[in-house]
Parts: C-alpha cells; structure tokens; sequence
C-alpha cells in the first residue's frame, strides 16, 4: 500500500511539475526597425482577418485565436529580424507528358490505318468448317 501512495504522489507531482512550467504565451520578440515592424504588421492584420473569420464560422474559440495570432506575430517577428530558419526549397517539379489521344481521334480503323496504303497486294484465302482464313502479301 506504501509503495501505491509513494507511486501515484510522484505522478502528481510530475505532473504539476510539467503543468507549471509549461508555457502560456509566445516567447518576447527581437527587437526590429520601422520597416520590419511595419512589414510584420501588414501581414498580421491579413492573419487577424483569417482568424476572425475562423472564429465566426466556429472552427476556433476566441482563446485559441489569441494564442494563434500571438504566436504567429512571434514567427513573423523572428523571420523579419532573420533569426528564423530559411524556409525549405520548394519541391522539385515534375514535367507530365501528355497523354496519348484517344483512340476515336483517329479514322475508323484506328491510327495505323490513318495514312492510305497504295500498291499492289496478292491475297488467297480458304474457308473452313469453323471460318475463314486469309494470307495477303
């Protein structure tokens, strides 16, 4: 029974532990000049905008919004002072061929047929109980 007592106190206080010193808010910005300061607040107001709308349609709660929006002034703020890691490269491209035209595009025989065979051809042919068979050359 000791040991249960002792077991679920050092849990308890694991988790406390974890809890307060978990963090709340977004880390304190590097300091930026009037145009980075500027720039960030161009694209904060646009990510406001999106973030009200979100709140409006009902996918986020307004407490969750704040700390999007904190934290995303906090990653605008540390890529405008260049303290943010580049962004990755973008992948590479992929040329598609085109497919082939359908197979109605051509004449009625198909495409091998397309073009007209001029000459001259010598044919035998023979039937037999179950068909008939040719031989042209």
């Amino acid at each position: 029974m000791k040991r249960m007592i002792v077991t679920v106190a050092a849990a308890t206080l694991a988790t406390l532990s974890t809890a307060l010193f978990a963090q709340t808010g977004a880390p304190t910005a590097p300091p930026l000049t009037a145009t980075q300061s500027q720039q960030v607040q161009q694209e904060m107001d646009a990510y406001r905008r999106e973030t009200d709308a979100r709140i409006a349609r009902g996918e986020i709660t307004p407490d969750e919004a704040q700390r999007l929006v904190q934290w995303r002034e906090w990653q605008l703020t540390q890529r405008a002072a260049g303290l943010a890691p580049p962004p990755a490269p973008p992948p590479p491209r992929v040329v598609v061929a085109p497919p082939p035209p359908p197979y109605y595009a051509y004449p009625y025989y198909g495409p091998y047929y397309a073009v007209p065979w001029w000459g001259v051809s010598v044919c035998a042919g023979r039937g037999f109980r179950h068909g008939f068979a040719s031989f042209c050359i």
